[in-house]
């Protein structure tokens, strides 16, 4: 029985083990989603950060069932500020940043469930981590991967499209928001928004109006397609 125990401590001293080691500035920390906050609160970096000196141990282990049942959400809360960090530096630094909002983001991406209401915006910054770090093929994948899991989000159509256009696939882009469910084009106004300013872009003005009309129903508050559409001679 001792050998027993000896060789279990042995192994355990060999293996790797991941210890969250994560600080932010109070202007990050201002900015951070609050259920970030909340779930950042829950562990051991941030209690040592300073921020949350007044939580109960109730409020604590709330925090702390909130995050893990989110996938361990602080590790994609650290991976949203090494991505804020890397828009903001070069070279090196820059790089060293994509790759750790890459491998923070794919801790929690591994554990959250589908059904978790954070799931599908989740996905996107773990899509727009891939795509700033040049990884855009698994970008793509991810989002592909997602509309056919959340075929109902709008998210992963309107993220697919922008990035397909910032490859010049203006026709794809479009493709892929006019595919679609009805109910999202009838409830979406970001997706009608895109959808007319992409076609505008490629030359068929006359049929993004119907959608530029329905965006501006649903309250979208740019009003810049409205005016190039009305610019063309394209009012309503």
């Amino acid at each position: 029985m001792k050998w027993r125990l000896t060789a279990i401590l042995c192994f355990l001293a060999a293996s790797p083990v991941y210890a969250f080691n994560f600080t932010l500035s109070e202007a990050e920390f201002r900015v951070w989603d609050d259920r970030c906050k909340k779930a950042f609160s829950g562990v051991g970096a941030g209690r040592a950060s300073g921020y949350f000196r007044n939580m109960s141990k109730q409020e604590q282990m709330e925090a702390s069932k909130f995050g893990e049942a989110a996938g361990a959400a602080w590790h994609y809360c650290a991976g949203v500020i090494y991505l804020q960090r890397a828009a903001i530096t070069a070279g090196q630094e820059r790089e060293g940043n994509l790759k750790r909002a890459v491998a923070e983001m794919s801790f929690t991406i591994n554990k959250i469930e589908p059904h978790h209401s954070w799931y599908p915006e989740m996905h996107i910054d773990f899509a727009r981590a891939h795509y700033t770090s040049g990884l855009k093929k698994e970008a793509f994948s991810i989002l592909q991967r997602l509309i056919a899991t959340h075929p109902t989000h709008s998210l992963p159509y309107t993220a697919l499209a922008y990035y397909l256009k910032r490859e010049n696939q203006l026709e794809q882009a479009i493709g892929v928001l006019q595919k679609a469910p009805e109910l999202l084009l009838n409830e979406s106004a970001e997706l009608n928004y895109f959808l007319g300013w992409y076609l505008m872009e490629d030359d068929k003005a006359e049929a993004a109006v119907p959608y530029a009309k329905r965006a501006y129903a649903l309250n979208y508050p740019v009003p810049t397609l409205r005016q190039r559409l009305a610019a063309k001679g394209l009012n309503w």
